[in-house]
């Protein structure tokens, strides 16, 4: 029988998909929350084959909470954590995803990041338009912004220097109205509550004194290829208005084997077991995002011709696997994956 520490930050609902999986596998668990001064002495005293863990993604603050302690537990004491480290740090970190990306020579979009107000007007001044700006954590396209102008540009680096530059407040605008969110709220003022909470949160981690700011790369669409142990998944994050990130219509088919095996390598070069890798590919392929966490629309997240499926690597060559792979947001199969990890390791 094993024991599995399940590795969570203050909310509970985060580590449901984690605790329905150990349940539906038999195994024995224990929720660590990872925002407690308790979280070692739990660890020691439960004594856990192997963690495994939902990275935070609610505040800047937080995730460092969490990031160090997952440096501790992987780095000193040697606890195996699916995910590990290294994919964890580049998670909800558009900075440190950048310099990443930069120092391995990882096509992406061209990337300025600064903390010196000096040199970041002096950047916006000599670039090209139009131009993302993007605070450190965000997903879903929550605190991504399109600056069309140098004026814009000021602005934006004014506030940044200043006030601090706030995420969206409230539900996505771009896959929702006013009227189906007032139709949730009413059909369950729980659901209305929590999430109000959230965004009040959300808003309140205000950055300040640091710029991200990114070229805009045409695009009508970005691909998503998604790898969890030996499976890859992959589909087409459709475009409203200017950014696919958040938009949450998506287009299933036959997912380009460049994109697999360019998923395939990253991931095997830097041990990613678990990841969703966001690319736009035209002529090239450039890296947008690294997600070790990432959220379903649907059951199934890869479909050819209708059917849900999953591609593998066969003796060198992609095949596509028919069948539903997908359950438990794809929680089922994470712990399958860390499963099979752990027992190769020993």
């Amino acid at each position: 029988m094993y024991r599995v520490a399940i590795l969570r930050d203050h909310k509970p609902e985060s580590s449901e998909k984690w605790e329905l999986a150990c349940k539906k596998a038999n195994i024995e668990y224990l929720l660590i929350n990872m925002m407690r001064n308790d979280w070692l002495e739990k660890i020691r005293d439960f004594k856990p084959d192997f963690c495994v863990s939902r990275p935070v993604g609610d505040s800047l603050q937080n995730k460092f909470i969490f990031d160090e302690k997952l440096y501790v537990l992987t780095k000193s004491m040697n606890i195996p954590v699916y995910p590990g480290y290294e994919e964890t740090v580049v998670y909800e970190n558009k900075s440190a995803l950048h310099w990443f990306l930069t120092s391995n020579g990882i096509a992406s979009p061209n990337t300025f990041v600064s903390s010196d107000r000096n040199e970041s007007e002096r950047f916006i001044e000599n670039s090209s338009y139009p131009v993302v700006a993007k605070t450190l954590m965000g997903a879903a396209g929550s605190g991504v912004k399109i600056l069309e102008t140098q004026k814009d540009a000021q602005r934006y680096i004014q506030n940044a220097f200043t006030t601090g530059i706030k995420r969206r407040f409230g539900p996505n605008r771009k896959t929702g109205s006013p009227k189906s969110w007032m139709v949730k709220a009413i059909n369950s003022p729980g659901y209305f509550f929590k999430k109000l909470k959230e965004y009040k949160n959300r808003s309140e981690d205000v950055q300040k004194n640091i710029v991200l700011l990114q070229e805009y790369i045409p695009h009508d669409f970005e691909w998503r290829i998604v790898k969890i142990g030996e499976s890859y998944f992959g589909y087409k994050k459709l475009k409203i208005g200017s950014l696919a990130s958040g938009s949450k219509q998506f287009e299933y088919g036959q997912v380009p084997e460049e994109l697999l095996q360019f998923t395939h390598d990253l991931c095997k070069k830097f041990h990613f077991n678990f990841m969703a890798v966001d690319l736009f590919y035209s002529e090239k392929i450039y890296l947008n995002e690294l997600q070790t966490i990432f959220g379903h629309k649907s059951e199934a997240i890869c479909k050819v011709d209708g059917k849900p499926g999953r591609y593998r690597m066969d003796d060198g060559k992609w095949q596509f696997e028919e069948g539903m792979f997908n359950s438990n947001e794809s929680y089922d199969l994470r712990l399958e994956t860390a499963l099979n990890l752990f027992n190769s390791s020993r």
